[in-house]
């Protein structure tokens, strides 16, 4: 390998830096600030012991998509979306009146579509962590509820606007009081590139040094 090879590896290697951060974030305990579509701000009920706030997002309607509109200043890279979720009242699944789904899509490409089922057993999916299956947690108090967290893998999300839906699906998705869901907690992150300026220190200097050591062996190659 050439000194010029060398040196295009270690700089490779000690790519540019990125910040990793929070870029939204929202309770839901004062507004639904960022979100168009269908959907209102609702008290939590019973799901307020299982880690959601006084307030949810929720969303009763007959499919209508409940949508977060982002504009990100620069490009967001492994992006990832975590929220609580809340499955209220008869989700049917793959029974007589089901199949019941609960959708994300980003930027009109499908990225999560999960079955529901209160009258079988929770929900399974690398997504999903169940924090409580048939209890009753408020709403109509006829059916049991389910309450889980998500994460998502949203990928990698270029500068701009961009458009997150959450809806429900299914032949006889039966909305209303029938069947429901809400969203709190809700949470997008992701890795940031720094501007140049801000490259930290000790990553500048682990460039020179890999430099350094790289003409060192080339020296001593010529040598031997």
């Amino acid at each position: 390998m050439n000194l010029k090879a060398i040196l295009a590896a270690a700089a490779l290697a000690a790519a540019i830096p990125a910040s990793a951060g929070v870029v939204y974030t929202n309770n839901f305990e004062s507004n639904s600030n960022g979100f168009i579509g269908a959907g209102s701000l609702t008290g939590t009920q019973g799901y307020g012991a299982l880690g959601f706030g006084q307030q949810m997002l929720r969303n009763s309607s007959a499919g209508e998509a409940t949508a977060l509109k982002l504009n990100l200043g620069s490009a967001l890279y492994t992006a990832n979306l975590s929220l609580s979720l809340a499955v209220i009242d008869s989700w049917d699944g793959n029974n007589c009146c089901g199949p019941d789904y609960f959708n994300i899509r980003v930027d009109g490409k499908l990225l999560l579509t999960q079955n529901f089922d209160i009258f079988g057993a929770p929900a399974v999916s690398p997504n999903l962590s169940l924090l409580s299956y048939g209890n009753q947690l408020g709403f109509s108090g006829t059916w049991g509820d389910q309450a889980y967290t998500l994460s998502l893998s949203l990928g990698n999300l270029a500068a701009g606007a961009h458009t997150i839906e959450f809806f429900s699906s299914g032949a006889m998705w039966q909305a209303g009081d029938d069947e429901s869901w809400a969203i709190d907690n809700l949470s997008i992150s992701g890795e940031r590139p720094l501007p140049p300026n801000d490259v930290p220190e000790p990553v500048t200097g682990a460039l020179l040094a890999g430099g350094l050591g790289a003409m060192a062996l080339a020296r001593r190659r010529r040598r031997a």
